[in-house]
């Protein structure tokens, strides 16, 4: 009797030490906000990312600082967590920030045109004044021009421990003018569900490749919050795969 206790014991002690262990390495779960993401997401979605969809980011970053095995590029459609991009480097930690979600616009040396109402496109639409800039590749250089010099600068800023400033329509960075720029991360252009969401490249800038943290696979289970409590797991939504966007 006691050998079967402890038997039982072990088996639960080694259970919880795998699911833990596949939590930390492989997957995580994300909560999409009350303000969603419709019409792909609805709030309340529990949804499973994988963390090793674009290479096992390590962490503690405090400690380790940015360090991924078995890096591969995320593709365009793919949908991403990633931390909060909007802080400089130096304050929180990368991997202790809040957590998003969007999907992958534009990659690394894609070019986008971003017109005066704030829409973006990937090629320049007739009529319309446009500015074009470039997705930053790793060790590349990308020339300053009008166009793209304030979206450089607050890169530069926040993600490249060098401090950017303009000065009479010229980069000056660390002191000194540029002409152009070698970045030090592949940047990528991230998207919200709806056009008219907020939460995206838009306002928040690039995401440079350290604040990825995996691709959105599955929504395990979605809670409406606001629903009688018999009827507030949409099972209709559970276990749903998150395909690409437009699929």
């Amino acid at each position: 009797m006691w050998k079967k206790a402890v038997r039982w014991i072990a088996l639960l002690v080694a259970a919880l030490l795998v699911a833990g262990l596949v939590r930390l390495c492989w997957v995580t779960l994300v909560e999409i906000p009350g303000d969603g993401g419709r019409p792909v997401f609805l709030p309340g979605d529990r949804v499973a990312v994988n963390k090793t969809a674009y290479g096992l980011r390590f962490w503690p970053m405090r400690r380790l600082g940015y360090v991924r095995w078995g890096e591969c590029r995320p593709e365009r459609g793919e949908w991403m967590a990633f931390n909060d991009p909007s802080e400089a480097d130096g304050g929180v930690p990368i991997d202790e920030r809040p957590i998003f979600v969007g999907y992958c616009y534009a990659v690394p040396g894609d070019s986008l045109w971003v017109d005066r109402r704030g829409q973006v496109h990937r090629q320049r639409p007739a009529g319309r004044d446009c500015r074009m800039v470039e997705l930053p590749r790793k060790d590349a250089y990308v020339t300053i021009t009008p166009d793209n010099i304030h979206w450089y600068q607050r890169m530069i800023n926040l993600h490249e421990g060098a401090y950017a400033t303009i000065i009479a329509d010229s980069l000056c960075v660390s002191g000194h003018f540029v002409p152009s720029f070698r970045f030090s991360h592949d940047y990528y252009w991230v998207a919200a569900a709806s056009p008219r969401g907020g939460a995206d490249s838009r306002t928040f800038g690039f995401v440079p490749e350290t604040h990825i943290i995996g691709r959105l696979t599955r929504v395990l289970y979605s809670w409406d919050a606001e629903a009688p409590w018999y009827a507030r797991l949409r099972f209709r939504r559970t276990m749903m795969q998150v395909g690409r966007e437009g699929e």
